[in-house]
């Protein structure tokens, strides 16, 4: 009974494999276009043939009679440091073949359970830092891969702007997990009427929960949480050991329905870490925390999908349903 049940779940997995359209993703590669030309004129036609891109990423309408952003970027394109940085950076991410794959499996995924979900074009931009990381849309993805080029890259985001703790993440493996939580805003209904800080812990929840959903396993293995959240392995393992103190600062200084904004940013914003409970515990703690929450209630309650969880805007009631205490099973 044991075979014949494998196999009629083997030929079903085999079944729904075949049947489902793989999503195809567009990649257009701006920064390889970019740099072969190297006149303001270059310039100027590349930015008239992608005014989308202009737009979003420097913001600029009719970019190609922006003369300010044309003179800039001619002036970046030939400089020698910043070709060098280039160089580097399709050493590192040669054809990009690897996160197309898997982007095209992280939009099949959600294409499943959000069939209106339409795969965003991508494309890829070096800069020198002129435009920021990452732009997500419902329609265009933007990628500055001069800030994802890894610790080994001779040139790096300025670190006057960006910490040492937002610097670490800031390496090829932590894209695709960036993009998917970025799309998960756009199915993950809240209560405006609810400004508390266990509304806002249970939104990061969902998007979390949202995002380990989505995101193809690499290599035979799940995206490791650290990819997702920003901690290091270590921050996760020591937090998830000591979250029964972590849950008990919550209890006892009555945060979950604190409305506070400045109480709330302590908690929920990128900080080194978490002063109010130990030099050890990382910031944006309470992001975390509400991933345990939704991610217990997602255990418990097997038969609400994705869709759904996305869709319930009471925070309260996941909350309550969860069974959460702090407890570490």
């Amino acid at each position: 009974m044991r075979i014949w049940s494998a196999l009629v779940g083997l030929f079903c997995f085999f079944f729904l494999t075949s049947c489902t359209k793989n999503e195809e993703v567009t990649l257009i590669r701006l920064d390889q276009q970019l740099f072969p030309g190297k006149s303001p004129d270059s310039i100027r036609t590349l930015l008239n043939r992608n005014p989308a891109v202009a737009q979003l990423y420097f913001n600029a309408n009719g970019a190609g009679n922006d003369t300010v952003l044309v003179r800039e970027l001619t002036n970046r394109v030939t400089n020698p440091a910043l070709n060098e940085l280039n160089s580097q950076i399709q050493s590192e991410f040669g054809d990009m073949a690897d996160l197309k794959s898997q982007l095209a499996d992280a939009f099949t995924n959600i294409k499943k359970d959000f069939p209106d979900f339409k795969s965003p074009k991508v494309v890829t931009v070096v800069t020198g830092f002129l435009g920021p990381d990452l732009v997500v849309t419902d329609s265009l993805i933007v990628i500055g891969l001069d800030y994802f080029a890894g610790p080994k890259a001779k040139y790096h985001p300025p670190a006057q702007e960006f910490p040492q703790y937002i610097l670490r993440r800031y390496q090829k493996q932590y894209i695709v997990p960036a993009i998917v939580f970025a799309i998960s805003d756009k199915y993950n209904a809240t209560n405006r009427a609810d400004q508390t800080m266990l509304a806002d812990m249970v939104y990061y929840g969902k998007g979390y929960v949202f995002t380990k959903t989505m995101l193809p396993n690499i290599n035979g293995e799940p995206v490791a949480d650290s990819l997702i959240i920003g901690y290091t392995d270590k921050q996760l393992t020591q937090t998830f050991n000591a979250q029964d103190i972590v849950w008990a600062h919550f209890i006892d200084n009555q945060l979950l329905y604190q409305t506070s904004p400045a109480i709330k940013q302590r908690y929920l914003n990128e900080r080194p870490f978490t002063a109010e409970i130990g030099q050890a515990c990382p910031g944006a703690i309470g992001r975390w925390l509400g991933w345990r929450i939704v991610g217990r209630y997602h255990d418990e309650h097997s038969s609400v999908g994705i869709s759904e969880l996305m869709r319930n805007a009471d925070a309260r009631q996941i909350f309550e349903q969860s069974g959460y205490k702090g407890q570490k099973e």
